[in-house]
């Protein structure tokens, strides 16, 4: 009998306001963040873990942290975790007592792995030492299990030029270390507001569209997509390989503000 897979599910920069239905280029993130959760319910009711890849605020407070996690406490029942992004505050999300702030997630076969590439006050990205050494800790102890490692900000060009000026600035020190662990198969992050997916070596590097505004891809100045907010699930099985898709929320007008030239 084959045995059911490992199912993740993740959605990534929320960029909630202070208060509900704050704006953002004129779109109400709440109501993304709503619509791309109702889906999510409604296509993949049961899984094992819901990761949040940062720019969960997009002006961070102890109200934003507190208002997102009860949402996602209210509507899922299963076990969720979150990551610092650049608009974060690592410490605000960290107050917050429970299993939202685990770094290691042990589910059998699979491994996944949380780290912080948040420089406060800076929207490049860069994994401190002690994160590094985490890294490395971890990927020695548990050589016996396939891993997926998340962090916000991504660690390979994208091919937008002023997106990749907000890379994590030593991802040469990051893949040193990922290089002779075989088996890591998944690098996931956010931050990039797209659906990104290639290859490294072995290595599958996937990023998920935002629950809020979409950024137009393979462009070189900051541009705003009319394309759906969305979350990405994988089925990850025993032997390593694994399945994973994008979904998004049915075409909508959520009164966006395409001509703007950033945020």
């Amino acid at each position: 009998m084959k045995k059911t897979p490992i199912r993740i599910t993740q959605i990534t920069d929320c960029h909630l306001g202070e208060s509900e239905g704050d704006a953002l280029l004129s779109m109400n993130p709440d109501e993304g963040l709503q619509d791309v959760l109702t889906l999510m319910n409604q296509q993949r009711p049961q899984n094992d873990l819901l990761l949040l890849t940062g720019d969960l605020a997009n002006h961070p407070s102890p109200a934003v942290y507190n208002r997102l996690h009860s949402t996602i406490n209210d509507q899922v029942n299963y076990p969720f975790a979150w990551l610092a992004g650049n608009h974060d505050d690592s410490e605000m999300m960290a107050a917050i007592d429970g299993p939202v702030n685990m770094t290691i997630h042990d589910l059998g076969s699979w491994l996944i792995v949380l780290l912080n590439s948040r420089v406060p006050n800076e929207t490049y990205g860069e994994l401190s030492q002690q994160q590094l050494t985490f890294l490395q800790d971890t990927l020695a102890q548990y050589a016996d299990k396939h891993i997926m490692v998340s962090l916000h900000h991504q660690p390979v060009p994208i091919g937008s030029a002023w997106m990749d000026r907000y890379i994590v600035r030593n991802a040469d020190d990051f893949w040193r270390i990922i290089q002779p662990h075989q088996n890591v198969k998944i690098v996931l992050w956010g931050h990039i507001h797209q659906a990104f997916s290639e290859q490294y070596n072995d290595v599958a590097l996937l990023a998920t569209p935002s629950t809020c505004i979409q950024f137009t891809p393979n462009q070189d100045e900051f541009g705003v997509e009319d394309v759906m907010p969305g979350y990405r699930w994988f089925e990850l099985n025993d032997d390593g390989s694994f399945t994973t898709a994008v979904e998004r929320v049915a075409k909508k007008d959520y009164g966006i503000d395409f001509a703007s030239v950033g945020y």
